[in-house]
């Protein structure tokens, strides 16, 4: 009754002065589409605003309450000439129509955008951080990957990891397979179905079809739904009713590499490269009401060369295994044996195709294609349905996952949709899915499949009660259903769809012609979560005048577990024994409905597996105490067994039985995390006792891994946005965020155990002793032996205390995703646009984070990292003239270097500065022939933006485009 109330009092006033009407419409000179945000001003004889209304969607308007007499009617949008109509006569109860038509200016200072609040409104009115990138900044410029329109924005941080391959995020986090930012086209969640992660170069559109790339940053959920925590990358396509035509453009390149290989990445022979690119476009529109489109893409090159260590040993493990006819108890098939059931043909032909992708290693190339088809039908304004159809696939490509590279080769991503707009509602349905059975991780060659699918419903409204206020709500509905054959989901297989659904509130009240104040609320269920999960948003607008804007905000945003969070059981590989037959499964497990339990003995320390159990007569997949007397009896099976194969140690074999079991005073037990660096072949930390394994870990402090739940971030944040004349616009961003539940990369859960070293050579010494005149001729002999089977003890990882979570046949080390608790992160951005004259504009921009590391608590995990830049700066001058159609730009970057931990790959990512530039011109005499040349990287200073990532060098595109009217 009191939101009743409130809503009513603020209906009143316009209710209460209707005395005239003024409506009309605004539409675009050029195209003749319609103009929404346009602000329409009703100015008397004095110059006072007598009253105001903004355009909607449509580029309509309506204006009640003026009272008779003559006026004049304002039109006014930055980056758009201001429309003055004089002497519009208004009469009391009846209508006067008032429409016109508007040019836009060369620089666009507050373009329009419709991804902060799901509706059309200028940037400077969204109650949000919003970035928006126009059609001429898209045209203008030739990309490889489409994400590279926004990496100089405020806020975003792109990795380059290839040719093609990009890692995005906004405002930090990121990760090798990174899903921390919801991408979307024309409305449709455009990550990969099942995965959740953002490979931008399986976009269907074309580049020539993009229409807008909007960015908000900062957290979406309350309007977004899940996942849209890290905030919203929006790419918008062209209408073929509104932009008909043909375009084609033709081109290509080179690509340089020298010889700095990066970090992970053994000595590489750099060497330049050519590629090709083409793109077309068609658009038909045989009347106002409907129009069809389709568009294509097709991409070509060689990628950057990147020599990782790891997969070359296995390359050489597989070239042995085929040599051995894959004899599956063959030592040189045991690296592919990992999880197998050999006695089962079907995992027979597992590890003979592993083998066979491990000896083949890296494509050198990259090649994708995409098709996408459109049809609008407007049948009436504010009335239109949407059909679309694309189809992306990857022929061939190498991108980076949590278990390192993998070989893409055929992988589709095919989509269909189906949108309808009728006045204030929205209502749509799209399904994305996967094809994929020929790509595998370079470090195993274990075979992937996934044909995983996902099913979104949506539907919107928006109703305005009265002139003040505006109520948005909907309902969305997200069916995840994944399929991997068992080769990435494993046991969980048959048990990992996921069903979402969540409604929305947005309330928008406009509390005076300077204040506006915005509230939401959504409600989220999730199949494999608990409890539900609600999201609400609050924020103030201030807006002293038309150029001018403040805002306070607060969100709370979620991220749902993925998933490969919660489902995923692949054998990522082996670890290797260095001198013996034996290895360990490195596991990587998901969360699941139960999360990681360790089996523990009667006194509450977690067992162990052991390889060597079966030299004993038991199993690798045998729980074992996690005592001393269990690993004396394991070591002493194992050093038996070496010995035993070796006529210099065969005295050793017989001793070994004689020597009494130690206590645990006597010979403690060491638990020991694989370093992964050190595992890589860097440097070991200080204080290292059994490289590469480091990190100590307290048994008895081992804690039971909790199911994961919802990552949580509340936001506060503050912001300005301003105009200062039609010349100079400043934006500034001041945020802190609190996450909860934080979801850290995969990370090992397993230590390894081992002999204490330090107190088993003592122990050996005093028990050789004894033996001196019976198994030693004198003290020297029994010390220097009881060195060399303490040294051979201490550095044998004995066992793996491993979750019951596990999958696979054997022993194995478990990686998996845990929760990291809270942590808390500051951050701003900075943003000036400067229009110098009518053909140059220079725009920059500062982003910076408070720290690139934060600390948990778990035994397991003691910190994660930001994996971007905490400083990042940019700069960029464009020049256009229109007249003799020559068109360009630089853009520079710098940003800090920072530690990076994502999967296999941990270091330090060194500081980056870049210089960009294109330059472009309509060709002389020909009116719709453009050519185009773009540089990055100019200076040819190689960088690595992403461990496990090549080095990037300089890329030079060039293109011929075609621009006409067929039909």
């Amino acid at each position: 009754m009191l939101l009743a109330a409130v809503i009513a009092f603020g209906a009143l006033p316009g209710a209460a002065w209707a005395q005239g009407r003024i409506a009309g419409a605004v539409t675009d000179d050029a195209t003749g589409a319609p103009l929404a945000a346009v602000l329409v001003e009703v100015v008397d004889a004095q110059g006072a605003v007598a009253a105001q209304a903004t355009t909607g969607p449509g580029g309509t308007y309506v204006i009640d309450g003026v009272s008779a007499g003559s006026y004049s009617i304002r039109f006014t949008a930055p980056g758009w000439v201001t429309v003055v109509m004089e002497s519009q006569a208004v009469a009391a109860g009846q209508s006067t129509s008032v429409s016109t038509t508007m040019t836009q200016q060369s620089f666009e200072l507050n373009p329009l955008t419709v991804t902060a609040s799901r509706t059309h409104e200028k940037v400077l009115e969204a109650p949000a951080a919003v970035e928006v990138v126009s059609t001429r900044d898209l045209e203008e410029r030739q990309v490889t990957s489409p994400i590279e329109h926004v990496e100089h924005q405020p806020g975003v941080d792109v990795a380059r990891t290839g040719i093609r391959g990009r890692a995005a995020v906004l405002r930090g986090f990121n990760n090798i397979f990174s899903s921390r930012t919801l991408f979307m086209t024309d409305n449709r969640i455009a990550r990969v179905p099942s995965l959740r992660v953002n490979i931008f170069y399986l976009n269907p559109a074309s580049d020539l079809d993009m229409d807008q790339v909007e960015t908000v940053l900062g957290p979406g959920s309350a309007l977004y739904g899940p996942n849209a925590a890290g905030g919203v990358v929006h790419y918008l396509t062209k209408s073929p009713i509104r932009s008909p035509g043909a375009s084609f453009s033709v081109g290509g390149g080179l690509r340089q590499q020298g010889n700095t290989p990066g970090v992970g990445s053994g000595p590489i022979q750099g060497e330049d490269a050519g590629l090709f690119q083409f793109d077309g476009r068609i658009a038909v529109a045989p009347s106002d009401k409907f129009g069809f489109k389709i568009s294509g893409q097709y991409f070509d090159a060689t990628e950057y060369v990147f020599n990782d260590l790891v997969e070359a040993q296995v390359g050489g493990a597989g070239q042995a295994c085929i040599g051995a006819g894959f004899d599956p108890t063959s030592p040189a098939c045991q690296p592919f044996t990992s999880g197998l059931d050999l006695t089962n043909p079907t995992d027979q032909g597992v590890l003979a195709q592993s083998a066979r992708n491990a000896a083949m290693g890296r494509d050198d190339g990259h090649r994708n294609w995409g098709v996408d088809a459109r049809m609008d039908f407007e049948p009436s304004p504010g009335t239109s349905l949407i059909l679309a159809a694309g189809r992306n696939v990857a022929a061939q490509a190498t991108e980076l996952t949590g278990l390192g590279a993998s070989n893409v080769t055929n992988w589709g991503v095919t989509y269909g949709q189906a949108r309808l707009r009728h006045k204030d509602l929205f209502a749509q349905l799209f399904y994305n899915y996967n094809t994929n059975d020929e790509t595998f991780l370079l470090r195993s060659g274990r075979p992937l499949f996934d044909n995983s699918s996902l099913l979104v419903g949506q539907i919107q409204h928006q109703s305005r009660i009265g002139s003040a206020h505006r109520l948005i709500y909907g309902v969305d509905y997200l069916g995840t259903n994944p399929d991997s054959r068992g080769t990435i989901n494993g046991q969980f297989e048959n048990d990992d769809e996921t069903t979402e659904v969540g409604g929305y509130v947005q309330w928008e009240w406009a509390l005076s012609p300077k204040f506006e104040l915005t509230g939401a609320f959504r409600y989220d269920y999730n199949s494999s979560l608990t409890d539900p999960v609600f999201s609400p948003r609050a924020a103030l607008v201030y807006k002293p005048d038309a150029a001018n804007s403040f805002r306070v905000t607060f969100n709370r945003a979620f991220s749902t577990p993925t998933s490969t969070n919660q489902f995923l059981d692949i054998s990522g590989g082996t670890i290797p024994i260095p001198g013996l037959p034996f290895r360990y499964d490195l596991r990587a497990t998901g969360s699941a409905g139960n999360g990681h339990m360790y089996m523990r003995d009667s006194n509450g320390i977690p067992m162990h597996m052991s390889p060597f159990n079966v030299l004993g007569g038991g199993s690798a997949r045998q729980f074992l105490p996690s005592t001393t007397a269990q690993l004396w009896s394991t070591a002493i099976n194992t050093l038996g067994a070496v010995a035993g194969g070796d006529p210099q140690l065969a005295p050793l074999a017989a001793l070994l039985p004689l020597i009494p079991v130690p206590s645990q005073d006597q010979v403690g037990i060491l638990a020991l995390l694989l370093d992964v660096e050190a595992a890589g072949g860097g440097a070991p930390p200080a204080g290292c006792v059994a490289p590469p394994f480091c990190q100590a870990v307290d048994l008895a402090a081992l804690q039971d891994i909790e199911a994961l739940g919802p990552t949580v971030s509340n936001t506060l944040e503050v912001g300005y946005k301003g105009l200062f004349g039609d010349r100079v616009s400043f934006g500034a961003n001041a945020w802190f965020t609190r996450y909860d539940s934080y979801i850290a990369p995969l990370r090992l859960l397993s230590p390894n155990l081992f002999l204490n070293g330090a107190q088993l050579r003592p122990y050996l010494e005093g028990v050789f002793r004894q033996f001196v005149g019976v198994a030693f001729p004198n003290e020297a002999v029994a010390l220097g032996t009881a060195q060399l089977v303490a040294d051979l003890a201490a550095q044998v990882p004995l066992g793996a205390v491993t979750p019951t979570s596990a999958g696979g046949t054997t022993s194995a080390m478990v990686l998996g995703y845990q929760d990291a608790g809270g942590f808390d992160v500051m951050g701003g951005e900075l943003g000036a646009g400067f229009a110098l004259s009518d053909q140059l504009e220079m725009a920059t921009s500062l982003s910076f984070i408070d720290k690139n590391t934060f600390e948990t608590a778990g035994e397991l995990l003691s910190e994660v990292s930001l994996n971007a830049p905490t400083v990042r700066g940019t700069a960029s001058l464009t020049y256009r003239n229109d007249d003799s159609g020559i068109n360009g730009g630089l853009r520079f970057r710098a940003q800090n270097g920072y530690p990076f931990n994502s999967g296999p790959w941990v270091g330090d990512v060194d500081a980056i500065t870049t210089l960009d530039a294109n330059f472009g011109f309509r060709v002389p005499g020909y009116e719709d022939l453009w050519f185009q040349v773009d540089v990055s990287n100019v200076f040819d200073k190689a960088y690595q933006s992403m461990l496990g990532a090549p080095a990037i060098g300089r890329v030079i595109l060039a293109r011929m485009r075609w621009d006409f009217s067929p039909f």
